[in-house]
């Protein structure tokens, strides 16, 4: 379940911060606030290290 839950937290965070990136040299318009981008930024960040984390115990307890 580990690895299931990792394996998503990692692929929609890679596809959140794909999604943020500046389309046509502007940015998006969910992120035109400071202090919205501050905290997508944290969300990203903590999505992608948690997903990080729980690939690699799920993998580590799938083949002990």
């Amino acid at each position: 379940m580990q690895l299931i839950v990792g394996l998503v937290l990692l692929v929609g965070s890679i596809f959140a911060y794909w999604y943020s990136l500046p389309q046509d040299g502007q940015v998006r318009s969910f992120l035109r606030s400071d202090q919205v981008q501050a905290y997508y930024a944290v969300t990203l960040i903590g999505g992608f290290a948690g997903g990080l984390l729980l690939t690699v115990l799920g993998l580590v307890s799938l083949f002990r």
